[in-house]
């Protein structure tokens, strides 16, 4: 484009607006390239803020996109987020957790409240691939006594199905039985699967999930080179099923990193992983020449625009590496120009911070669900003066108003898919214009919501 020729001027996403083409009634293609190797049905994700764990990755695993569970968290807590959202949603699981006929009903309920499942097997020696003997529920567990064994409460009597059996007839064998699980078994009679009737509601109810190829939820973890257990961090999330890993750089971009990176790369090959936030082509390009699947644009305050521009021509042209724009999107007309600028994806967590799935103390105040947080992004608050910033509710339900935006968006602009973008910009068919620069207040003071704690009152 002629607006990023010059090199003595960077433009903001507010410094350009697209103009409009000759429209199309045909709903454009959302779907979009996260890595060299993955791809996403929604162009969103979130990135490894603090706001982002397993409820934020599961709703916009859901939805098509992707979450990342942030690393500020010990090692095996982030591990648990992840195999979280990993169980949350699948179709065969081919790791149910199961228990032995000697457990207690105690440890059969930490097992379920941890992770978050209503059903067990119960198998001979307590693991998967041991014969099965029986299903434990938490209707079986109600009112029993914690000392007492899973053998003396456990349903014995258990439908199921036979390997080999494809998903479509094991759900119609599911059906027909009216059951709500449904194991299934080799010859020797040993657990193989796990079916819940739950999974096939989600699947029916969410059709362009991102799931990976044994059905489950897919979900990114962030690492670090400059943690001193980083290592372990990288291993432990590999382990627990995350299917890309985030590479964070925040602390810079130096040899160590660019090892730590190869490494990861030689390692476990068959994870992808995204390494940012970068805003120099230079560092971008050392990132891509050592293994990135993805490269994460950020900390180009006032120049965005530009900088997406320009390091998404190059990589994809030299690299065939897609670029996710970490911009700090406020709104759909943002992340429109980000994607039309050459972005694959865009992290939402400056608008997915104000729904309910983000971490936080979520209170009720004057008939408005707020939530508490102990800094407003990196500007310090005065202390025992928390900020707020209203729910929006569940991102469940924003993201497909989002997702409505960006498809009239499209539709105006003529861009039948977001593959499209990169022809269009190539042929000169996205058309942009500088416009003038709306000189508002830099800072304006936000709502307030009174918040009582015991006799405490502060207005932040």
């Amino acid at each position: 484009m002629d607006a990023f020729a010059s090199q003595s001027h960077a433009w903001s996403l507010d410094d350009i607006v697209f103009l409009p083409g000759s429209g199309s009634e045909k709903s454009p293609n959302l779907s979009c390239r996260i890595t060299k190797n993955m791809k996403l049905g929604r162009p969103v994700m979130s990135g490894p803020s603090q706001i982002s764990e397993e409820g934020m990755a599961m709703s916009l695993a859901l939805e098509g996109g992707l979450g990342i569970i942030h690393r500020h968290m010990p090692i095996a807590t982030q591990a648990l987020k992840v195999r979280r959202v990993k169980q949350y949603h699948s179709g065969f699981i081919l790791n149910p957790t199961c228990v032995a006929p000697k457990t207690t009903l105690q440890k059969a309920r930490s097992i379920q409240a941890e992770l978050g499942c209503s059903s067990l097997p119960v198998t001979e020696n307590g693991r998967m691939g041991g014969r099965l003997v029986g299903l434990v529920t938490k209707r079986d567990l109600e009112g029993q006594q914690g000392n007492l064994q899973v053998a003396s409460v456990m349903n014995r009597d258990v439908v199921f199905a036979q390997e080999p059996v494809t998903l479509k007839d094991a759900c119609m064998h599911m059906q027909q039985a009216k059951v709500s699980k449904l194991p299934v078994l080799n010859k020797d009679m040993e657990l193989v699967a796990l079916l819940c009737r739950g999974d096939i509601k989600i699947a029916q109810q969410h059709p362009t999930a991102s799931r990976d190829a044994n059905r489950q939820l897919m979900v990114a973890a962030a690492v670090s080179a400059h943690e001193p257990d980083g290592w372990e961090r990288v291993k432990a999330m590999v382990e627990a099923g995350a299917d890309i890993l985030s590479l964070d750089v925040d602390e810079g971009i130096d040899q160590y990193v660019v090892a730590f990176l190869k490494q990861m790369k030689d390692l476990f090959a068959g994870i992808d992983v995204i390494v940012g936030p970068v805003n120099c082509l230079s560092q971008a390009t050392l990132l891509c020449e050592h293994g990135a699947d993805a490269v994460r644009v950020g900390n180009a305050a006032g120049a965005e625009a530009t900088t997406i521009y320009e390091l998404s021509r190059t990589l994809r042209t030299t690299f065939g590496v897609p670029v996710i724009a970490d911009v700090q999107a406020r709104d759909s007309g943002q992340i429109l120009k980000a994607l039309l600028l050459g972005a694959n994806a865009v992290c939402l967590d400056a608008m997915l911070g104000r729904c309910e799935e983000a971490c936080g103390l979520h209170i009720m105040r004057e008939g408005v669900r707020i939530r508490v947080e102990p800094q407003e992004g990196n500007r310090p608050v005065a202390s025992g003066v928390p900020s707020t910033v209203v729910d929006r509710g569940s991102a469940l339900t924003f993201l497909p108003f989002l997702f409505n935006q960006l498809r009239r968006s499209l539709q105006d602009l003529d861009i039948d898919s977001i593959g499209d973008i990169s022809k269009a910009l190539e042929q000169g068919k996205l058309r942009l214009e500088a416009q003038t620069p709306n000189f508002e207040a830099s800072w304006q003071a936000p709502k307030m919501h009174p918040i009582i704690v015991g006799s405490l009152h502060s207005i932040p």
